[in-house]
């Protein structure tokens, strides 16, 4: 977990510990305690050799796609075509739930803060005031795991930069009809929705 952080960390990435198993910051802050320090770093995994690892994703544009309720994939993807050449070039990670995040950057001068389905059923996106847990953090007996040459193995500035329909969508300040129950109500978020997945 040590030799990750500091991995993590070396390409610009700040980052936290965690509760092994767990989703739970270890240190007073969470996210906003996270560094690049190697100093720090080392200090937290000494005290805490088995955290898990947590990236704060401020500047950044996680996408968050969770399984859908029943266990069925999530086919959000496949309802915008436009975007799927940006994500096939995007990190992408699978999530111990069976979800996958997939790493971007902010476009120059956005600022996008966290959003929970305002993109899509089941799609998060993890940004600024945020974090995200990676590999090879464990959760439910589970670990994160990249997928086969989508590791994240550059800095944050080379990132592919978010699609910005999708940035657009993330950052609207009204809710779209997709996101409305009948008779045109807007529909409600589920409680319990978590601030990283």
């Amino acid at each position: 977990m040590l030799q990750e952080a500091l991995h993590y960390a070396s390409l610009g990435f700040p980052v936290f510990p965690c509760k092994f198993g767990e989703k739970i910051p270890l240190v007073a802050g969470g996210f906003k305690a996270a560094t690049t320090d190697e100093g720090q770093i080392r200090e937290w995994w000494v005290e805490h050799p088995n955290a898990n690892v947590a990236i704060a994703t401020h500047g950044l544009f996680v996408v968050d796609m969770d399984v859908l309720e029943e266990g069925s994939a999530n086919r959000w993807l496949d309802e915008h075509p436009e975007w799927r050449a940006d994500f096939d070039r995007a990190p992408t990670a699978r999530t111990p739930r069976g979800g996958q995040h997939f790493f971007f950057a902010q476009p120059s001068g956005a600022t996008v803060r966290l959003s929970a389905s305002k993109v899509g059923r089941r799609v998060d996106v993890r940004a600024d005031g945020g974090y995200v847990v990676v590999w090879p953090s464990v959760v439910d007996g589970k670990s994160y795991r990249f997928a086969e040459r989508r590791s994240l193995d550059l800095p944050p500035s080379e990132l592919p930069i978010a699609p910005s329909g999708l940035v657009d969508l993330a950052t609207r300040k009204s809710p779209s009809p997709s996101d409305r129950g009948a008779g045109g109500r807007k529909a409600k978020i589920p409680e319990g929705i978590r601030a990283a997945s």
